[in-house]
């Protein structure tokens, strides 16, 4: 039985070892015609992606009224903005009474 159980072992690391036969002048013409054609649908992709998104930029920059330079309108400044929105939290003013103490959530003394 262990006899039997060794050479099946041997055997399938024998065929575990097998090398796969090198590819024919034409599955390599093949594979290199496939990465081609996938290049260019790439290239393609890509400049398409490019003009959407230049034509999102421009029309966002004619109903925003954003300047050539890349500067924004005066309307969007944070001047405008009220002042709780313009500071970060943890800024400005103090913010006691906001957040309960660790003692809230404890357990009652003894």
């Amino acid at each position: 039985m262990k006899r039997a159980l060794l050479v099946l072992a041997l055997a399938v690391a024998a065929a575990a070892e097998a090398k796969l036969p090198p590819p024919t002048p034409e599955q390599i013409a093949a594979e290199q015609e496939r990465r081609a054609r996938e290049e260019a649908q790439l290239q393609r992709e890509k400049a398409l992606l490019e003009q959407a998104q230049d034509r999102v930029a421009e029309r966002y920059r004619r109903e925003n009224g954003a300047t050539a330079a890349g500067g924004t309108s005066e309307r969007v400044s944070d001047t405008n903005m009220p002042k709780s929105a313009r500071e970060l939290p943890g800024q400005g003013t103090l913010e006691g009474g906001r957040r309960q103490s660790a003692e809230a959530h404890s357990a009652p003394a003894k």
